[in-house]
């Protein structure tokens, strides 16, 4: 797959860097994440960038610089806001880049050459209304490199949070997160086209195992632009008759994942909540919310069952690929396979999926989706 030298921000190497790193090599990505600040992280950015000044911030460059020689040349440079400059100077400087990915920053072009270089596709995440994206001027350097005619794009999330992206931080936003995530790993993958909703497209040409995960992501992505910005009666909102709600669904989807990936495919026993849930007498658990169950909660549980589910096919497709039976059998003894998992869950998802275009446009008037 693709190799990826992420940069951390001025926070330094937080758990939130390191979790957004793993989640990509669960997807089959090889990520190398550099110290540029040798072990020290910081409770804000402003103390951040004040380490940073002290170091100097061309010394910073030149330790990633430094980070990226004995790797090779064709790899995908990406840094979250202060470790966006490493990585765009690499990008635009070290031949041979396969690709840049800028978090929460952007600089102006001329800062490290006169053009951005042909051939090398860069991508662009950070929130519409991030004062230190938009009021420093990023956005703008952003804006041109997109009209400068090179494969660039500028991919706005609702919110203004800086570092959205970092799950061990309070800026971290569950929904914008995921759907970023989600957009990465398709550009990784080679696929670096969305839809105007951030769902990936799955692969026109690709083998069985990546046409089958490729639809199970975009209708993964489906759910998350659904839910996206929901409040609390948002969340809970009915349609006619039927008790569905996007909260529900949310929730029932991470049980759905646990287990379809992890109990049934792999064997395991399912993790919190659902490892003490007596389905008998409560069959509609997973779809019932608990008092003052946020947006950011449910997509947390959700993001990280599907997280799981991905480590676990992974595991699965290099050990014994499509055909390999699921550990946990049926009464009768039989199981099914990884193939007829995949094509169950998009299957889920999909129903599921024109439930939420229903309840969504109820609620605000939502776009139905394709």
């Amino acid at each position: 797959m693709t190799e990826v030298l992420l940069f951390h921000h001025a926070q330094g190497l937080t758990p939130g860097v390191v979790a957004f790193a793993d989640e990509l090599r669960q997807a089959g990505h090889t990520v190398h994440t550099p110290d540029l600040f040798a072990g020290r992280t910081f409770a804000t950015v402003e103390e951040g960038v004040a380490h940073a000044s002290e170091i100097g911030f061309e010394e910073v460059l030149e330790r990633g610089v430094r980070a990226a020689g004995p790797l090779p040349a064709d790899i995908v440079y990406a840094g979250f806001s202060l470790g966006v400059l490493p990585a765009q100077k690499l990008a635009q400087t070290r031949p041979g880049a396969r690709g840049a990915l800028l978090f929460s920053a952007c600089v102006p072009v001329s800062e490290f050459g006169s053009t951005w270089p042909d051939g090398v596709p860069v991508r662009i995440h950070a929130m519409e209304a991030d004062p230190f994206f938009v009021d420093d001027g990023d956005i703008e350097a952003a804006r041109a490199l997109v009209r400068s005619g090179a494969d660039a794009q500028l991919l706005l999330y609702s919110g203004d949070q800086h570092l959205f992206a970092d799950r061990s931080l309070p800026s971290w936003v569950a929904g914008a997160a995921e759907l970023m995530t989600s957009r990465v790993i398709g550009f990784l993958n080679g696929d670096p086209e969305v839809d105007e909703y951030g769902r990936p497209q799955p692969p026109l040409a690709g083998d069985e195992a990546s046409t089958l995960l490729g639809f199970l992501d975009y209708q993964r992505a489906t759910l998350t632009w659904k839910c996206e910005g929901l409040d609390h009666a948002g969340l809970r909102a009915t349609v006619g008759a039927s008790s569905m709600t996007l909260g529900g669904m949310l929730k029932h989807m991470t049980w759905i994942e646990e287990y379809w990936f992890s109990y049934r495919l792999q064997g395991n026993r399912p993790s919190a909540p659902f490892d003490t849930v007596d389905w008998e007498a409560d069959p509609v658990f997973d779809w019932r919310l608990a008092d003052g169950e946020t947006l950011d909660q449910l997509h947390t549980s959700w993001q990280a069952a599907v997280v799981r589910s991905r480590a676990q096919v992974a595991e699965v497709l290099a050990n014994g690929g499509l055909a390999r039976l699921s550990r946990t059998s049926w009464p009768d003894g039989s199981a099914p396979s990884l193939r007829w998992v995949l094509v169950h869950m998009i299957e889920e998802y999909a129903r599921h999926n024109g439930h939420a275009d229903l309840i969504r446009e109820s609620i605000d008037g939502g776009q139905i989706g394709e």
